[in-house]
């Protein structure tokens, strides 16, 4: 999945990985974090840097593991963890149908 992805709502089997890649440039102080994963655990977070440049961005690559079978909510926001919820600038969510 990836920004494209916004809002839609994807069906995976019981047991899958799902991937989330969303565009970064850590060097601003902006990063993506998870707000919620409802069902879905957490098994991956890296960063794939675009170049060699200093202050290059990148793709954060965010996986979960669909465990459990039903609907979730997966929401991911983009923002300062120092600076608080005023500073959220971009969202990320989807909905995950576990079969």
């Amino acid at each position: 999945m990836n920004d494209q992805d916004l809002g839609r709502t994807v069906e995976v089997e019981a047991q899958s990985v799902v991937t989330v890649r969303l565009d970064e440039n850590p060097s601003t102080g902006y990063r993506w974090s998870v707000e919620t994963t409802e069902g879905l655990e957490m098994v991956g977070d890296s960063f794939e840097k675009a170049g060699d440049a200093m202050g290059t961005g990148g793709v954060r690559v965010l996986q979960f593991c669909a465990s459990e079978k039903g609907p979730h909510r997966l929401s991911i926001r983009k923002w300062r963890d120092w600076e608080g919820e005023s500073s959220i600038i971009e969202r990320f969510y989807a909905t995950i149908v576990v079969k």
